[in-house]
């Protein structure tokens, strides 16, 4: 008798821990996409990193972008084939977090969206909140990042605007001429040149 519920005891043990650790590992999971270069990042950096394992080397830029409604930060990066890469990516990759001294009382929608020379006769809209994916995907939920993948047309398009203002999280910020020439330099660096 004793034996069988010391054995209850410990399997009832077993179960609520690795219950614990389930819940715990599902909770980290969801909150990993910004970390890494976006977490750290300072405004107007960039990144070179060659990757042995997928014989691939990324490059980054990334940008505090300010608005009236306070600060969002934005990277842009692209894996080349090789250590010494010579041709464009196949898709480059947006990631958008909110800033850490944001107001965290504020109700963000997971959103994504570029307005493409707005002041022009040509002015145009690029929406990626649709594909794009959110660190917590919930309605009603606070979300911090958010990734998506534009076209090498896309993104050329996006590297030589004129002007570009972003939504991101219905927080309206713009590039400053500087961050323009940096998306612009990002641009050749992998391989997309001005059309």
């Amino acid at each position: 008798m004793r034996t069988w519920h010391s054995a209850r005891r410990v399997l009832a043990a077993i179960v609520i821990v690795g219950l614990g650790v389930t819940i715990a590992a599902g909770r980290a999971g969801a909150r990993q996409i910004s970390a890494g270069v976006l977490s750290t990042m300072k405004d107007l950096d960039t990144w070179t990193t060659y990757h042995d394992d997928t014989r691939k080397t990324e490059r980054g830029v990334g940008f505090v972008l300010g608005g009236n409604g306070g600060a969002m930060r934005l990277s842009f990066s692209a894996m080349l084939d090789g250590r010494f890469p010579n041709k464009p990516p196949a898709s480059v990759r947006v990631q958008a977090s909110g800033d850490p001294m944001a107001n965290p009382n504020t109700i963000r929608q997971p959103v994504l969206t570029f307005f493409l020379n707005a002041k022009t006769e040509k002015p145009s809209v690029l929406d990626l909140t649709a594909r794009a994916t959110s660190d917590n995907p919930a309605p009603g939920a606070f979300v911090n990042d958010q990734i998506a993948a534009v076209t090498p047309a896309e993104f050329t398009k996006l590297a030589w605007a004129e002007t570009i203002r972003v939504n991101i999280f219905m927080v309206d910020v713009q590039f400053r001429p500087d961050q323009l020439r940096a998306l612009q330099k990002f641009a050749d660096a992998i391989f997309l040149p001005k059309p």
